[in-house]
């Protein structure tokens, strides 16, 4: 008696138009990902990391589990937005304003 195993289905070549579209989802996320890590700041000092630390495992989390290309495409920009936010860390102002 044949067992039957699933097969995966054969993925769909990407065109051109769904590439340009992936990468402009991704470049939205990271984007937004160092804004929403700049805002946070604002919050707490803390708050990037909590924002980097989050995006960056939600992310890779979601690159793993999701099929469709433009959810893909979005938890890269997650991951690069999150290293991003580390990046620019430095360039933060931990100074506080006074009033004179």
């Amino acid at each position: 008696m044949e067992e039957h195993v699933p097969q995966e289905e054969p993925s769909q070549p990407l065109s051109v138009a769904r590439i340009v579209l992936g990468s402009l989802v991704a470049v939205l996320f990271a984007a937004a990902t160092v804004v929403a890590a700049i805002l946070a700041f604002d919050w707490n000092p803390v708050g990037p990391v909590v924002v980097a630390v989050a995006t960056i495992g939600g992310g890779s989390y979601a690159v793993r589990r999701v099929d469709d290309p433009a959810f893909k495409a979005a938890a890269i920009g997650l991951v690069v937005g999150g290293l991003a936010a580390v990046l620019l860390w430095p360039l933060f102002s931990v100074d506080s304003p006074t009033i004179q």
